[in-house]
């Protein structure tokens, strides 16, 4: 006898669309706070500029400034792995996609920073004079094993982000449209808002350029593979997230509240 109720997957539009604006302000705060500014602090200095996307920390050692520098990723890293683990124990369809999207948005931005750091000495990674965390001896040595490990990891990182879609949602027509706008809306939407929220710094293009675009756009170019893996064998999963109005108005919020207050940059001194 046939099903007459197959499974089909299906997420609403507007609940993904809060979701990525929610989720992405929070998640660059944590690199930017929780990472740069925490290890600061933890350095014995204070901060004198925290910025959407960026915070600036004087009078840091050579040592304290590497750490400084290594923070942002290391906090990626370590909400990647975690959102990773729990990923696998939660079963609840909306829980199960806030933790991919942490997932694959941390574990591709921080390999992403290695890679970027490695290709040009530029950002946290840095290891030639003037970088994030230079001068090293034989900083092309650095630079091209950094890049090497990034490109790995990056690589291990959308592999895993496709199999866990797969899991989600399964094969077939409707799931491969779903994991298209799953994949594209964080990228585009993400991106975008980074773009125009580092508009508001008063460092404009120079800002919009060498982090957010490069930690958007770039970092999380990886969900273009995503989108546009080969089709899944397996049947459609029952992952159902209808419309959550909470979650559109708390998105809409955080991130107008991280534009107009980290976008402009918050002066300590």
């Amino acid at each position: 006898m046939t099903d007459k109720n197959p499974a089909s997957p299906r997420v609403d539009l507007w609940t993904l669309l809060g979701l990525v604006l929610l989720l992405l302000p929070l998640l660059t705060m944590a690199h930017e706070l929780m990472g740069h500014a925490l290890a600061c602090v933890a350095s014995g200095h204070r901060p004198s500029e925290l910025g959407a996307y960026y915070v600036e920390c004087p009078g840091t050692g050579s040592w304290s400034r590497r750490i400084v520098a290594m923070a942002g990723t290391g906090v990626d890293a370590i909400l990647a792995t975690l959102a990773c683990l729990a990923w696998s124990r939660v079963k609840r369809p909306l829980p199960r996609l806030v933790l991919w999207i942490v997932f694959a948005v941390k574990g591709m931005v921080a390999a992403g920073y290695w890679m970027f750091s490695g290709a040009t000495n530029l950002g946290d990674w840095g290891p030639d004079t003037g970088g994030g965390i230079g001068p090293l001896p034989w900083p092309w040595l650095w630079r091209g094993v950094m890049f090497a490990v990034g490109l790995y990891v990056y690589i291990a990182v959308v592999r895993r982000a496709i199999r866990m879609m797969w899991a989600m949602l399964g094969g077939g027509g409707q799931a491969r449209h779903e994991q298209r706008k799953i994949a594209m809306t964080v990228y585009a939407i993400g991106g975008m808002v980074a773009a125009l929220v580092s508009l508001l710094n008063p460092l404009g293009i120079a800002i919009t350029l060498m982090s957010a675009v490069a930690s958007t756009f770039g970092g999380t170019a990886g969900l273009f593979n995503v989108a546009y893996a080969r089709a899944c064998n397996e049947p459609p999963r029952d992952f159902a997230i209808g419309r959550h109005g909470a979650i559109v108005v708390a998105g809409v919020l955080v991130t107008l509240v991280f534009a107009v207050v980290l976008g402009p940059t918050v002066y300590l001194r």
